[in-house]
């Protein structure tokens, strides 16, 4: 059944990119793609399509805090590049806080523990 919203996720980031392209806001719809096509790979980290989870928990944890980051980065990005295109002046308070968030999933991810 997952597989199937996975195909229907897929299908609708094709669909708002294409529209978004359409219209005149291709870094706008590039944003929320990359946002929650983030989340969407979260959930697959959390829950594998095929076989167990890895044991590593560790490695698995990283993992999803590393695309956590990279969602948050990106999508960030792609609102400042929509800021600076004009496609909205809404994007020059959204990107800011994307970046922010995605800094500090790195700086979590780069932490050690302290013994």
């Amino acid at each position: 059944m997952r597989g199937f919203w996975l195909t229907l996720f897929a299908i609708g980031a094709a669909v708002v990119l294409g529209f978004g392209w359409e219209s005149g806001e291709p870094w706008t719809a590039a944003a929320f793609v990359v946002f929650f096509g983030s989340r969407v790979w979260r959930s697959v980290i959390k829950r594998p399509l095929f076989g167990a989870p890895d044991g590593d928990r560790v490695r698995r944890a990283n993992r999803f805090v590393a695309v956590t980051a990279l969602g948050y980065l990106g999508a960030g990005a792609c609102a400042a590049i929509a800021a600076v295109v004009g496609e909205g002046q809404e994007w020059l308070y959204v990107a800011p806080f994307f970046l922010v968030l995605g800094a500090c999933q790195l700086a979590l991810l780069s932490a050690r523990p302290q013994s």
